[in-house]
């Protein structure tokens, strides 16, 4: 799995009289914006050395060592991270996704279920509820994934992408009047969201709405998901 966290790189402001730890923090930071995570991990190795305390720098290494797929590596840096800072979100959004990368599932949702439980809306925790919603539509357990993103809409009304996912569930659980509301509302918001196009023709189609399903369809094709090719043959071809 795949989280599409929001990347948590930022130059930090750092005094002009910056000490070597600090210096080395600047360039492991530059290198990751620069795109070259092996340099960052080299500068971040003498962050953590000279300042063990130093739970950015850990964090960072994280980072890097996730980009260059190093799991472990990564994994124990998170791990360090947490015993200095065990409320860390970042942390463990970060831990979570490394576990889910390795397939432990339990691990990930263990993660991400603290989030929550530490804060009841936010960014750290929409991102939480996303992926527990994901992995329990991995799972065919549709009624926790509706569980998961009726919470999510209730604390983010203003994210497309939490309308879509939670009309996705409601139309695979044939909550068809629902679903069709919670697809379009999505569509309202942000009308580039082409699985929100695809998953209305669904429902349209089972209720024998044919000309607006071909029109979802068509609009799903017009934004590049060419995934609705074969049900245009089936449904709409003249």
């Amino acid at each position: 799995m795949k989280f599409i966290y929001p990347a948590l790189i930022s130059l930090m402001t750092l005094s002009a009289t910056a000490q070597p730890a600090d210096s080395d923090m600047i360039a492991g930071l530059t290198a990751l914006k620069k795109a070259n995570p092996t340099e960052a991990e080299s500068a971040f190795d003498k962050v953590v050395s000279s300042e063990p305390g130093n739970a950015k720098a850990w964090y960072y290494r994280a980072v890097s060592r996730m980009v260059q797929g190093d799991h472990t590596g990564a994994m124990d840096d998170l791990d360090h991270l947490l015993i200095l800072e065990p409320t860390d979100v970042h942390a463990l959004l970060r831990r979570a996704e490394v576990n889910a990368s390795t397939g432990d599932t339990n691990g990930a949702k263990s993660d991400l279920y603290k989030v929550i439980g530490m804060h009841a809306n936010g960014p750290a925790t929409e991102h939480a509820l996303f992926e527990l919603g994901r992995m329990a539509m991995e799972e065919n357990d549709l009624p926790t994934a509706l569980g998961h993103y009726d919470r999510l809409v209730g604390i983010a009304s203003y994210n497309a992408m939490a309308w879509c996912d939670r009309g996705i569930v409601l139309q695979a659980l044939g909550d068809d009047d629902r679903a069709i509301a919670d697809l379009e509302k999505a569509v309202e918001m942000d009308p580039t969201l082409d699985q929100a196009y695809a998953n209305l023709a669904i429902v349209l189609f089972r209720q024998g709405r044919r000309q607006e399903g071909c029109h979802a369809l068509q609009q799903a094709l017009d934004l590049g998901d060419h995934s609705v090719d074969e049900l245009m043959l089936i449904h709409c071809d003249r």
